[in-house]
């Protein structure tokens, strides 16, 4: 299949297709979590390791910005994080601005210090959660940044 996919298009011959469709779900949940998310209007599937890791782009409407009606989200079996398209442009600028951040937050936590200003992750800051995360972290550096299609950002029409 060929990435990026719009999520209706998802069907169980896509690859990790139960894994996808709860993650999808918590990418939701995730964004609906926010009250300036009134409402997910699309989203597109940009890479898909199910459970592990998903990127999607997500079609929002955003009750405190117009202009960041589109959202990243990165789920899987880490703390999601939703980045504004203003910055990230492709999968691998989504993973390096999730690495880069969630490092932030792990050594924070790891010195003892407060986490304030660091990307505001839904994890406990416990070293046995930054050690968790660092793990992780660990396999996007050294398997995933440099084997993943590099798939650049597109927003589709609406209509």
């Amino acid at each position: 299949m060929k990435y990026p996919i719009d999520y209706k298009e998802v069907t169980g011959k896509t690859e990790y297709h139960l894994e996808l469709v709860k993650v999808h779900t918590e990418a939701v949940a995730y964004l609906m979590g926010f009250v300036w998310c009134k409402k997910v209007i699309n989203s597109y599937v940009y890479l898909n390791l199910g459970s592990t890791l998903s990127i999607f782009l997500f079609e929002i409407n955003n009750s405190a910005s117009s202009d960041d009606n589109y959202l990243w989200i990165v789920v899987g079996d880490i703390p999601p994080m939703y980045l504004d398209i203003h910055g990230p442009k492709t999968t691998k600028e989504v993973l390096e601005d999730y690495i880069r951040l969630a490092e932030d937050w792990i050594m924070h936590v790891k010195d003892g210090r407060s986490v304030k200003s660091c990307y505001p992750f839904k994890a406990e800051p416990i070293l046995e959660m930054a050690t968790l995360l660092e793990k992780r972290i660990t396999f996007m550096k050294n398997t995933l940044i440099d084997n993943i299609e590099d798939i650049p950002l597109f927003k589709p029409s609406t209509g």
